[in-house]
């Protein structure tokens, strides 16, 4: 995909476009926050990584990829947050749909 390869910045209209047509498909987040972590948009990459665990809370990859956001971020405060896997307390922190 875009996300993967070095067009980051050219995938996320695209991803934006797909999001519009399919609010709900986790995939387009995904990518969309391996995007944005590429483009070192890292509290855009956590919120679109909380946005995929939202929908899809059987993709425990993206708790991983949620820390490194929050680390290269410098969010040491919700480290402890991503260790627990409580997608509910991210909501004071971050603006994501929660379906």
């Amino acid at each position: 995909t875009l996300a993967n390869s070095s067009q980051s910045a050219d995938a996320l209209p695209a991803y934006h476009e797909a999001l519009k047509l399919k609010p709900r498909y986790a995939r387009a987040w995904l990518n969309m926050a391996i995007s944005h972590s590429n483009l070192q948009n890292y509290d855009e990459a956590a919120r679109c990584y909380l946005q995929t665990l939202s929908l899809n809370p059987n993709a425990g990859h993206c708790w991983s990829y949620l820390r490194i956001a929050l680390t290269c971020s410098e969010r040491w405060d919700l480290l402890p947050i991503a260790a627990s896997r409580d997608i509910d307390a991210f909501k004071e922190h971050f603006d994501f749909v929660q379906y």
